[in-house]
């Protein structure tokens, strides 16, 4: 139903990650190998070359940011030496992978994908681009050059190269008289001629994948080395009379080698100044985050380009917590992530220590980010002799010694006025608005039902930014899980029904709300909900005939849990949303500014 938009290091939210499998990619998309077999011998290391880490990630990472960020539905990436650490790096990134199981250049390299292109190796027209995993400062925008590029001139082949001061090491590209490109020459068999020449091949390719796969079968063994080189294939197309094209679109900045932990530190502070972070920044801003959703922090510190802090929690068998910081904060402009889902009392511990330890460690401000806000439901007296626990743990939060707070939507906005600190109140509803409007069109005539009145402000918002109608349910509930459903108002009819929440819970509420809409002729039901607590039956109900799809966002964790509505599930990313937010306060911005115009008015 959908198409995977994983994470780009471009500052755009949502970032999309379907929990589900991606649909057959587009004849016009292009799709992306990326070479990652080899083992960097030079870095000292026994790590391969593509896992040292750039902006706190393995390098490769920054590769597939940028085939994604241009559009490439497929990935394959090449792996060989030690291919476990980079399958793990790259879990959840949609990739596939090709096994290289000789280190004979890259040539024998981007064969080994051969079997993955199979079906489109066998007629021209489709587009792959071809990338060393050992280039993180890779830009999309260099990339989109070269597909325009390709595509425009109709060519079999397309390099984008760059002119430096300094091409030592790099294959040269030499031209005729009159300009054209007539082969790459690496440094080795260079004329002294040919070594003054300062356009180099930084090994960005976009290839038909027809043209490129048939070349490849006809390269040769090197004599001296053994190996066999991608860079024998454009002078190979040229002489059986196909097109190749050549654009000077590097920036300079883009080609630096990566051969020693000094190279790897010059290209981490280069690409984490792109995100907008000073040297200064960088040593004052640090992220930490609890245990109860470390992938949403690390997909935090991604969009943000920044490492993510180093600290640990240890639970003894009694029960206690114990949190050690381990790196220097005095001073710092701190941020902790603590998600306070299930277990809820253990993950509010945590993160109350993690606010103490910081205090004591002398942080300049600490900022608690709650992607999740458990007790969020327990906001009032609605009977005699019951507590108002929302205002009970916004007053630990606070006595810990937090300053600031981020909360993603909160069950009930007035929650905000619990804590006596700055409050900035992130909407979902801007992240489904982005995902929703990307598929639209398949949604036909579209109808926003909220399933009770306290939500028809935030479906009203949707249905006038999505182009659809607005329909009402009111309900009672009787207990914790048991909800009675009331009247629809509206007309769903031959429609899809797309109903929006804050959270679901026991499902309880979309489930009776879904079988209303059915019985009244809804066409489609998609539930739809910012944090997916899914407790009790919840699963059960979800997994019925009722409801085609579930769209959540991953403030909590789904892990394996979800294994009945697998099929079904499509979860979509708040780290960018997040991150972005915390860019901004950092830099002393407005954060109601990220939700003008695209449905997450600040609440």
């Amino acid at each position: 139903m959908t198409t995977a938009i994983p994470a780009s290091v471009a500052r755009s939210f949502p970032n999309v990650a379907p929990v589900s499998q991606p649909t057959a990619p587009s004849s016009q998309a292009p799709a992306a190998i990326i070479l990652a077999a080899g083992k960097g011998t030079r870095m000292n290391s026994d790590l391969p070359k593509v896992a040292h880490k750039v902006g706190g990630r393995p390098m490769v990472c920054a590769v597939v940011d940028a085939c994604r960020a241009v559009g490439c539905e497929r990935i394959v990436v090449v792996v060989g030496y030690k291919q476990e650490i980079i399958r793990k790096a790259l879990e959840g990134m949609n990739v596939e992978f090709a096994v290289q199981d000789e280190q004979l250049g890259t040539g024998h390299a981007v064969r080994s994908a051969k079997a993955n292109f199979a079906a489109d190796a066998a007629v021209p027209g489709r587009d792959v681009f071809v990338l060393c995993g050992d280039g993180p400062l890779i830009r999309a925008e260099t990339l989109k050059k070269m597909l325009d590029c390709h595509r425009g001139q109709k060519a079999a082949m397309t390099l984008a190269t760059a002119i430096i001061e300094d091409p030592k090491g790099y294959g040269r590209i030499v031209r005729d008289a009159g300009g054209r490109f007539q082969s790459i020459i690496e440094q080795k068999n260079a004329t002294p001629e040919q070594l003054s020449i300062r356009e180099v091949n930084p090994s960005y390719y976009c290839c038909d994948v027809h043209h490129l796969f048939t070349s490849l079968d006809k390269v040769q063994r090197n004599p001296i080395s053994g190996e066999y080189y991608v860079t024998d294939v454009p002078e190979m197309l040229l002489k059986a009379g196909q097109r190749v094209e050549v654009l000077p679109a590097v920036p300079p900045e883009d080609v630096l080698s990566i051969n020693t932990t000094q190279d790897l530190e010059m290209v981490d502070r280069l690409y984490r100044s792109r995100g907008g972070w000073s040297a200064e920044d960088i040593d004052t801003l640090k992220i930490f985050s609890g245990r109860s959703n470390l992938e949403l922090a690390n997909r935090i510190c991604e969009h943000l380009l920044l490492p993510l802090g180093q600290s640990r929690a240890i639970s003894f068998p009694d029960g206690e917590i114990i949190v050690k910081i381990e790196e220097d904060v005095r001073g710092r402009d701190c941020f902790v992530i603590c998600s306070t889902c299930q277990p809820v009392n253990d993950n509010l511990m945590e993160l109350l220590i993690y606010i103490d330890c910081l205090r004591r460690a002398s942080a300049d401000r600490i900022t608690v980010v709650l992607p999740y806000f458990g007790y969020a439901r327990q906001d009032r007296k609605d009977e005699g002799r019951v507590p108002i626990t929302a205002k009970l743990v916004a007053n630990m939060i606070t006595a810990a010694g937090a300053h600031r707070v981020v909360a993603v939507d909160l069950h009930a906005a007035q929650i905000q006025g619990f804590f006596d600190l700055p409050v900035d109140h992130l909407a979902g509803s801007a992240v489904f608005v982005k995902y929703f409007q990307s598929i639209r069109k398949q949604l036909g005539d579209l109808c926003l039902v909220s399933p009770d009145v306290g939500n028809v402000k935030v479906a009203e918002s949707i249905a006038n930014l999505l182009g659809g109608d607005l329909a009402i349910i009111n309900k009672r509930r009787l207990s914790g899980s048991k909800v009675e459903t009331g009247n629809l108002i509206g007309n769903v009819e031959g429609k899809t029904v797309l109903m929006f929440d804050d959270m679901i819970s026991t499902a309880g509420t979309v489930a009776e709300a879904a079988r209303l809409v059915r019985s009244r002729g809804a066409k489609a039901v998609i539930a739809a909900a910012t944090h997916p607590v899914l407790v009790g039956p919840a699963l059960e109900r979800l997994a019925g005939d009722d409801f085609d799809s579930v769209v959540v966002t991953n403030t909590i964790p789904l892990g394996d849990r979800v294994a009945p509505i697998r099929h079904k599930l499509v979860e979509l990313c708040v780290g960018p949303l997040i991150g972005e937010a915390i860019h901004r306060i950092h830099h002393k911005k407005s954060v109601s500014a990220l939700f003008k115009g695209n449905g997450g008015t600040k609440r």
